[in-house]
């Protein structure tokens, strides 16, 4: 994809969802790091590999938001694996001690829509580069 204008509709739907998952999850890990510096954390080492953890994942979907929107071929995979992970997560909050409808069905709305949108024919197509040699 050369330029902002060749990306279809639902690559563009696609970006602005992954785009509040990344924010929402610093805002989340951000949270961790400030809960850990004011001591209102029940275990330290256990904060502290959450939130190492929130960032390396930050890390990694930043990656794969980029070359998303630069329609690399990789990227449908690794977006369609965070969406199943979604899921995952949304399936557990449904029940259990700390079950809440409202995440469950904020983590599974989007997520369906992102896969359902991955399987496009636009947006296939548009996602279809490949990284090109470096010489």
């Amino acid at each position: 994809m050369a330029d902002k204008a060749t990306k279809p509709l639902g690559l563009k739907v696609i970006l602005v969802i992954f785009a509040l998952e990344l924010a929402l999850l610093l805002g989340l890990d951000i949270t961790y790091v400030l809960a850990t510096l004011a001591g209102e954390v029940k275990s330290l080492p256990t904060m502290l590999a959450l939130a190492a953890l929130g960032l390396i994942l930050l890390a990694w979907l930043g990656v794969t938001f980029r070359a998303l929107s630069q329609g690399r071929r990789w990227s449908r995979n690794a977006t369609l694996f965070w969406q199943l992970v979604q899921l995952a997560v949304a399936w557990g909050s449904f029940t259990g001690q700390f079950a809440n409808l409202a995440i469950g069905i904020g983590l599974i709305v989007p997520s369906v829509l992102v896969i359902a949108l991955l399987f496009s024919r636009p947006v296939f197509a548009a996602t279809q580069g490949e990284i090109p040699d470096e010489d």
